[in-house]
């Protein structure tokens, strides 16, 4: 065996335990990843959980539009029971709105009534909901 190929073979070998250690680094930076979006996906509060926020907390609330009005939404509050699907549970939500609450998932005139949202907002002291967002999931979920 000369030199030269000894050199070859373990040049080969260095390459693969390189390629082997960005691989499995790859794998653990995803794998971390995946668990911090799974840990920020925001849970939508049920009634006893939203009667019990007290003003200048944030809430998230899914809705189903009963109306609209000059800068305030009235809907119904919705239980989430799986990711597709959510029952109403009979309480009405106001939640108060204007040009810097950011649309998601759609825009402004899917804001109607039937619509189904993900609001985010600061409960106020009269229990509405001042919205920083609105993530439009009509037509992505069902209510039963």
């Amino acid at each position: 065996m000369n030199a030269n190929s000894v050199s070859t073979k373990s040049s080969r070998l260095a390459c693969v335990l390189l390629l082997l250690a960005l691989a499995a680094l790859s794998a653990v930076f995803v794998l971390r990843g995946a668990q911090k979006a799974m840990r920020m996906q925001p849970e939508a509060a049920s009634q006893s959980q939203f009667a019990q926020l007290k003003p200048q907390e944030t809430a998230r609330v899914v809705v189903e539009v009963s109306g609209i009005s000059a800068g305030e939404i009235r809907g119904e509050l919705l239980d989430k029971q799986d990711d597709t699907h959510y029952t109403r549970i009979k309480n009405e939500a106001r939640i108060r709105w204007d040009s810097s609450t950011s649309i998601v998932m759609g825009k402004t005139a899917d804001v109607r009534p039937g619509a189904i949202l993900h609001v985010t907002g600061t409960v106020g002291g009269d229990r509405s909901l001042q919205a920083r967002q609105i993530v439009i999931l009509t037509g992505y979920v069902q209510v039963k």
